[in-house]
């Protein structure tokens, strides 16, 4: 076990490089400090809710990286977690309770990461204080509180931000700005997504009925990139086509493929297989053709492009599936439009709903903006 240890943590220095790596370890061990960051404090305006390995090593990271420490509180329900976080990083204020958590209005973000079920309460409960929130995926995991999220997000003056990423990776970037060359974009999509997933056991809080399957902690992802994708012709489809392929009934959101067709001729086929854990932890392959554009995407560390006889290779060192990005959205004017979340996130639910009830086959009318 040792062995194979350090032979994964020197292939993640070769994938993210030696500083990511080391704080992913960290996030990992939390009871030993191999790594701790010291900054000078400024300006404590950024709480953090959930304080599980994601935030420790994702937001946490790269909010440090990009803001020195502007840290203000951390919280999550295992006291543990917010504890060894808090300590790491040097953060003030670890409220105990959420009464505690209550009071921590003197921010101006809030950084949610917590558990899929509690991001739509904890987000709304910020909004009404007009405190800007940063989402991570999904945003929501029913209707009911998906309808709450967008009725307090259109009465807020506070900002919303989604941490669905890969629409801000290099790659996708690179491949806009060949999608921007064509001099017509009212052609038809066709993108294939294959997922080698994490195997999640049993008794993983994933399996929870209420957290919403894999389709909205895992598949959430490829449809969010499919709708931004289709967003670069100018506006969202809005009528559906869904079919579902399971290769275990019992297991339905696992090793499935989802195949989605819209009125405008798009196609997008989802695959995600989780028959064996990843060694290098979750990896994707997503082909791209529209009109002359032929692109395929390798794990977000390389991607080519054919445009008639062009070729483009493209490498992507440390891997980037748009994680800096995507944090820093609450401190960037050029964001994307927040309504391509709301009609990812719609077209989830109802996919969500569909696996659930291991449904084949489903029409969607897109409905809600914000």
């Amino acid at each position: 076990m040792l062995s194979e240890n350090i032979r994964k943590i020197v292939r993640y220095i070769q994938i993210y490089g030696l500083n990511r790596t080391i704080n992913k370890v960290s996030g990992r061990l939390r009871k030993y400090q191999v790594f701790t960051p010291r900054y000078l404090r400024k300006n404590p305006e950024v709480g953090l809710i959930g304080c599980g390995q994601f935030q420790f090593s994702t937001i946490a990271y790269f909010l440090s990286k990009g803001l020195t420490n502007r840290f203000a509180f951390c919280y999550d329900i295992d006291a543990g977690n917010s504890e060894s976080l808090g300590r790491f990083y040097g953060i003030p204020t670890i409220p105990k309770t959420l009464e505690e958590l209550l009071d921590q209005d003197k921010v101006s973000t809030v950084y949610i990461a917590s558990n899929h079920a509690s991001h739509s309460y904890y987000a709304r409960m910020f909004l009404e204080k007009n405190i800007d929130v940063y989402c991570e995926k999904p945003i929501s995991v029913s209707f009911s509180e998906f309808d709450l999220l967008l009725a307090a997000m259109r009465r807020t003056k506070a900002s919303f931000y989604a941490g669905y990423n890969r629409p801000y990776s290099s790659a996708v970037n690179d491949l806009k700005k060949e999608f921007d060359r064509l001099e017509n974009t009212t052609g038809q999509f066709t993108l294939s997504c294959f997922i080698s997933a994490h195997d999640i056991p049993p008794d993983h809080w994933y399996r929870n009925e209420d957290e919403g399957t894999r389709i909205c902690g895992n598949v959430g992802h490829w449809l969010d990139l499919m709708i931004h994708i289709y967003h670069w012709r100018g506006h969202i489809p809005k009528e559906y086509q869904v079919q579902v392929a399971y290769s275990n009934r019992l297991e339905s959101d696992d090793n499935i493929t989802i195949s989605i067709t819209t009125d405008l001729g798009d196609l997008t086929s989802i695959t995600i297989t989780a028959r064996s854990e990843p060694f290098e932890g979750i990896n994707e392959t997503i082909n791209f053709q529209y009109q002359t554009i032929i692109a395929k995407i390798d794990d977000f560390r390389r991607m080519k492009i054919w445009n008639r006889e062009h070729l483009h290779r493209k490498r992507y060192w440390p891997k980037d599936v748009g994680h800096r990005r995507s944090v820093m959205q609450p401190f960037r004017s050029d964001n994307r439009d927040l309504n391509e979340v709301i009609a990812s996130t719609e077209l989830m639910l109802n996919i969500m709903e569909m696996v659930k009830n291991t449904e084949i086959f489903r029409e969607v009318s897109l409905t809600r903006t914000l």
